[in-house]
C-alpha cells in the first residue's frame, strides 16, 4: 500500500485545543491498554543503558503519550532517568497532570518546541512516540538531521501500520471511544462535550486514525530516510510486539558511532522484559554519555 500524506484534523492550528486534547488522551489510553508503553520502554532502556544517557527529551508529546507508564521502567536506573515532555502545541493541563503523578522524574516545557529545531538548552536523547508519521519526508529528515547535528541520540516509535488489517483494527478502536471516555483521568467536562453533546471527537478519532495508518512509514522507509544523512551515526530499524497489542511497533534508532567498546550487543533484540522481536536492525556499539539536562519540575 502506497504511503499517502493526507492531513489529520488534530494537526491543524484551527482544531480546538480541548478537542485535540480529547483525541490525544484517547491515543494515550490505547497505548496504555495495549501495553505498548512496555515495549517502547524496553527497547529505549536498552539504548540508554548502552549509551550511558540519563535524560530524555520527548518531542510531540501530546497529552504525555506513554510516559506516565514508561517512566516506571526506569526507576531502578542509577542515576535515575529524567524526561522532559515537549510539543509544538503543549497541552499544559494534561502534561502537568502526568508530571504530578510521576515519581518526580517527568518534567515538561510550557513553550512550543519544533521537533526539527529543538532548542540547544533541551539536551538529551530524543524520542517521538506515535508522532513521526505526521511529517512529510523532508520534514522527517530534518528532525533526524537536527538530532544528529546536535549529537543527540533519537528513537522513533510508531504504533500504527500501513496495512488493511491495521486500518480495520483502528476503525474498531475508534468506534468504542464513547464507551471509554468516562474512565479517563483527570476528569474533564470538555471530553464529555466533544463526545456526547457535540459528538465530534469520535469522528475526528476515526478519521485521524485512518489517515495515521496511511501516513505511517514502514521500517524500510524509515531506513531510507536516513540515507546519506550523517556519516558518524548508526541507524537501526525494525519492529517489536507488545503482549496485548495486535499491531507491531515499528522503530528507528539513531545514535553516534563510537570507537572500540569491548563487547557488542544488538539493542533491537526485543528480548528485554519478555518482548518478541519481529525484525531487528544491525548490531550496535556503545556510545559516549550525553550531557544531562534537568528540566525545572516546578
Amino acid at each position: 500500500m502506497r504511503r499517502l500524506h493526507l492531513f489529520e484534523i488534530a494537526d491543524k492550528e484551527w482544531c480546538p485545543h480541548s478537542l485535540r486534547g480529547t483525541v490525544t488522551d484517547y491515543i494515550q489510553f490505547g497505548v496504555t491498554m495495549w501495553k505498548s508503553d512496555i515495549a517502547m520502554a524496553s527497547l529505549l532502556r536498552q539504548a540508554l543503558d548502552r549509551l550511558g544517557v540519563h535524560h530524555v527529551v520527548d518531542l510531540c508529546s501530546g497529552s504525555g503519550g506513554p510516559w506516565l507508564g514508561m517512566i516506571k521502567f526506569f526507576e531502578d536506573t542509577h542515576p535515575p532517568v529524567t524526561v522532559c515532555l515537549t510539543d509544538k502545541y503543549p497541552n499544559i493541563p494534561a502534561l502537568q497532570y502526568v508530571c504530578d503523578h510521576s515519581a518526580g522524574n517527568l518534567g515538561f516545557s510550557p513553550e512550543p518546541v519544533d521537533a526539527a529545531k529543538v532548542p540547544r538548552a533541551l539536551n538529551g536523547f530524543r524520542t517521538l512516540c506515535a508522532a513521526f508519521h505526521h511529517f512529510r519526508p523532508p520534514e522527517a529528515r530534518a528532525i533526524l538531521r537536527d538530532a544528529a547535528n546536535s549529537q543527540q541520540g533519537i528513537a522513533i516509535f510508531e504504533i500504527t501500520e500501513r496495512t488493511f488489517r491495521t486500518i480495520l483494527i483502528f476503525i474498531g478502536v475508534s468506534l468504542i471511544m464513547p464507551f471509554c471516555i468516562p474512565f479517563f483521568r483527570p476528569f474533564r467536562w470538555s471530553r464529555l462535550m466533544w463526545t456526547y453533546v457535540i459528538p465530534v471527537a469520535p469522528v475526528v478519532q476515526f478519521y485521524d486514525s485512518l489517515i495515521s495508518c496511511l501516513r505511517t512509514y514502514s521500517p524500510s522507509e524509515l531506513q531510507e530516510l536516513t540515507k546519506d544523512l550523517h556519516k558518524e551515526y548508526i541507524w537501526e530499524t525494525g519492529a517489536i510486539k507488545a503482549p496485548h497489542s495486535p499491531v507491531p511497533i515499528s522503530y528507528l534508532l539513531g545514535y553516534r558511532q563510537q570507537a572500540e567498546f569491548g563487547t557488542r550487543k544488538n539493542i533491537g533484540d526485543g528480548k528485554h522484559m519478555g518482548l518478541t522481536a519481529v525484525q531487528t536492525g544491525a548490531e550496535t556499539e556503545s556510545g559516549e554519555s550525553l550531557r544531562e539536562y534537568r528540566h525545572d519540575m516546578g
